[in-house]
């Protein structure tokens, strides 16, 4: 007989710990009187200590964030309370005006008022004199990790069984322009104003953009402003953000989209339905607006009362609009505090609600009415997974080879092969150029830069295009995208250098056989007359006569002189930067040196037109001029692009006739 030797006991699971409360919760929770502070804290099974406010503040906060507590509250609120909690988690705001969560409550057949007080009683959420001087709640960060989104109790609107014409997007839109998105800044950083607006530079450069403003080819409902909509979605979610101590928005490292692209159906789907500055007929409302936009609290309860739902029932947009306004008259007004007068018809904003973002989200599928042809809605799989009302869908089969790439190094991508994550991989190294049911991209020398700037070597994105490839890749594509690459590798970055540019050649060997050897970086030898200095400290600056120094964080300097023949260049050495030498050899040849400290340029015709050939114009000639040479085009080299033009208009001669008189009188 043999004994088993005893299963060990599993090790107890550590609870996680607990979120630190937020100062703006505390100082909240101190600004109610003693007397409610002392109420709420025996609710709580803690006998009060004293009468100070703040003491009572913090013994609620650290009594919440007990584990466990907070649960045993919610089991003792009534229906309505719970479900004006569970609205908070939908969202990606923690902080809600009490107008914009009595509306939302409202809509979900709830009285706000006791619901709402009884949260505040509870200390689950405290009420605080907003900066535009309205009233907002807050929860606390417990309240907020326990929250569920609940259905609603009260008697919903009819429902509808028979349907046709079933649409349902793949949700990839929204993800395919932030994906865009994210390129544009990652090649060119925008800029911002004080106020937080784009400079308009930046915002043409967007607006223009046909994968970022082009139109959606599977859209119910237009989507407006969309390229701001896009903008705060990517801030929302860490795809682009604001530089530190700049102007700038910069893009996320690339690495943000391996890590975070299968989140992002969820997290979109979250950051829609807390945008609270945007409306989905009016677009994206100006900074600084005083009255809150209504619609964004609506949408919570729209999408909870299509949870309702069973099996193959669906709710008609106008049943929705109509049951809302038996619920809550006035909800379709423009702002919170506004007259409750509405803007746009209560079906048209349940129909822009539904069928716009949320359709392109994923979390709604659509259909019309059997017979009738009224638009009817239900929730995807997708969408009850976002509210926390059901599990993840699955993945559905996938179009493996879905990639077409062509020897011109366009790729043609069939929307059946793509995923979030599929989209972020190609992200880091293809260029979305054009989105639609067929979507457009380009492999481009920057783009692969862009790929090994990410981490990933030449093979890696070959096999990743090979892996999605319809058809084997033409020799031509894999031969660039290695000697892009290479050329890439023979560049070396430095984040902060110091250049030091000698008179001749002679000068420079001279400087470097005398440079001090004490063990430090040496400099490298960049160009003939260049080195690069890495640390500064280790020039020996008593050695050198400096001439000139120049920072190349500001604008170019007037380093340039017209000469008297007007076709003649000198350069001031002492005001010249690195630039002014590859600006010169475009118009101008360099003459032989008179002296080591002087340096001449001649313009001719042939090197015009070597400056033609390579696209300068002559409006940027005469601009190079202005900034160079402070003055404007030299009316020799006017002359030299005169008889430069293919059909040059022929000077006018006469023979002029002159009258002598004997004195001026006369002639007077």
């Amino acid at each position: 007989m043999s004994l088993a030797a005893p299963e060990p006991e599993p090790e107890p699971v550590p609870e996680p710990e607990p979120e630190p409360v937020p100062d703006a919760y505390r100082e909240a929770l101190r600004a109610r009187d003693a007397t409610s502070l002392a109420a709420t804290l025996l609710a709580l099974g803690e006998e009060p200590r004293g009468r100070r406010p703040a003491a009572l503040a913090d013994a609620i906060a650290d009594r919440l964030a007990e584990p466990g507590a907070v649960r045993g509250v919610l089991e003792t609120l009534p229906p309505g309370a719970r479900l004006a909690l569970g609205l908070f988690p939908m969202v990606d705001e923690a902080a809600w005006p009490v107008a914009g969560l009595g509306l939302g409550v409202r809509c979900l057949g709830v009285e706000p008022m006791p619901a709402i007080a009884a949260l505040i009683a509870s200390g689950l959420l405290v009420n605080r004199a907003a900066a535009d001087g309205h009233h907002d709640v807050i929860p606390h960060p417990s309240a907020l990790a326990a929250a569920r989104p609940a259905l609603p109790i009260a008697e919903g609107p009819p429902k509808v069984s028979r349907v046709a014409q079933v649409r349902e997007a793949d949700g990839l839109e929204p993800i395919l322009r932030l994906a865009a998105l994210w390129q544009r800044v990652d090649e060119l950083p925008l800029r911002q104003t004080q106020q937080g607006s784009l400079y308009k530079r930046d915002r043409e450069r967007l607006e223009d953009d046909p994968a970022l403003a082009g139109t959606i080819a599977d859209a119910l409902e237009p989507l407006p402003d969309m390229v701001p909509l896009w903008l705060s979605w990517a801030r929302g979610v860490g795809l682009i953000a604001p530089e530190a101590d700049s102007d700038r928005i910069v893009a996320a490292p690339a690495s943000s989209w391996p890590e975070h692209a299968a989140d992002l159906p969820a997290s979109l789907a979250a950051r829609w339905l807390g945008a609270r500055a945007w409306h989905e007929r009016v677009g994206m409302q100006d900074a600084g607006a005083e009255t809150p936009l209504a619609l964004p609290f609506v949408r919570p309860a729209a999408l909870l009362w299509l949870a309702t739902l069973d099996g193959d029932e669906w709710l008609a947009v106008d049943d929705l609009a109509a049951h809302f306004d038996r619920l809550a008259p006035g909800w379709d007004r423009a702002g919170l505090a506004g007259p409750p007068v509405a803007t746009h018809g209560g079906d048209d904003l349940i129909a822009a609600m539904l069928l716009g973002p949320a359709y392109q989200l994923g979390l709604v599928r659509a259909a019309e009415e059997a017979p009738g042809g009224r638009r009817v809605a239900r929730l995807t799989d997708l969408g009850r997974s976002v509210l926390g009302l059901g599990p993840a869908p699955r993945t559905g089969e996938v179009l493996e080879k879905f990639l077409y790439i062509q020897p011109n190094f366009e790729v043609i991508a069939y929307r059946q092969g793509l995923s979030p994550l599929v989209i972020g991989h190609l992200t880091r190294f293809v260029r979305w150029s054009r989105l639609g049911g067929a979507i457009e991209l380009r492999l481009t020398p920057e783009s692969v830069y862009r790929g090994l700037e990410g981490g990933l070597s030449p093979e890696q994105m070959l096999d990743r295009l090979a892996l999605h490839a319809a058809r084997p890749l033409p020799p031509g594509v894999a031969g660039a995208v290695r000697t892009w690459a290479s050329r890439r590798e023979r560049v070396a970055y430095h984040a902060d250098a110091t250049l030091i540019e000698f008179a001749t050649a002679e000068a420079l060997e001279a400087a470097l056989a005398d440079w001090p050897a004490d063990g430090r970086p040496a400099p490298e030898r960049v160009a003939e007359r260049l080195v690069l200095v890495e640390d500064p400290a280790t020039i020996p600056w008593d050695r050198f006569r400096l001439a000139g120094s120049r920072s190349y964080r500001q604008e170019p300097e007037t380093c340039v002189e017209v000469e008297p023949d007007g076709v003649t260049l000198a350069l001031d050495l002492g005001r010249s930067d690195l630039f002014v030498d590859a600006e010169l050899a475009r118009v101008a040849d360099e003459l032989p040196r008179a002296s080591p400290s002087r340096r001449q340029f001649r313009v001719t015709a042939e090197t015009l037109a070597r400056a033609a050939a390579e696209g300068m114009a002559a409006a940027q000639l005469e601009r190079w001029f202005e900034r160079r040479a402070g003055t404007g085009l030299p009316p020799a080299i006017r002359l030299l692009l005169h008889a430069m033009a293919p059909r040059p208009a022929p000077f006018a001669t006469s023979r002029p006739v002159v009258l002598h008189a004997p004195t001026p009188e006369l002639l007077d």
